[in-house]
């Protein structure tokens, strides 16, 4: 007989909950996001042509990666709420699309929204809005798209 208050946690927060039960990936994961955000921000000074490439790499690069790494993690929080209370009465694979669409889109409207206010906030407005618009549909964290199922 099936127990149908079971909750299946399969993939509630990739990679929060690896980063939890591995911490060694935090080695990986963070290099790997501040070298994401480096080259997201090197190839957009070179398209909206920055002048001085060095100096506003410097600006920006550490409010970038921090509100980048701070969205993601609200995102994936938002996840992990929507499984252990809206969904909990359930069976749960939390890798479905309708639980992590809106976190996706939810920490890209969080980059957004922090870098525009805060990383960006001294540059001209429309060159805020291009920055920010770019950071927020590059680096929103597509990896809580993929199904857990494919890691085992």
């Amino acid at each position: 007989m099936k127990n149908k208050n079971r909750v299946k946690l399969y993939n509630v927060l990739f990679p929060f909950w690896m980063l939890l039960l591995f911490p060694q990936v935090w080695l990986v994961i963070l290099p790997g996001n501040f070298i994401i955000d480096s080259l997201v921000l090197i190839i957009g000074m070179v398209a909206l042509k920055i002048a001085d490439k060095k100096q506003w790499y410097k600006k920006h690069i550490f409010k970038i990666f921090l509100f980048g790494m701070l969205s993601d993690i609200i995102a994936a929080g938002y996840m992990f709420l929507m499984v252990m209370t809206v969904l909990k009465d359930v069976i749960v694979m939390a890798d479905e699309l309708y639980l992590t669409l809106p976190a996706v889109i939810m920490a890209a409207a969080l980059i957004f929204v922090l870098n525009y206010f805060f990383t960006f906030k001294k540059d001209e407005k429309l060159l805020r809005l291009k920055f920010s618009l770019i950071f927020a549909v590059v680096t929103a964290p597509y990896t809580f798209l993929i199904p857990s199922s494919w890691m085992y």
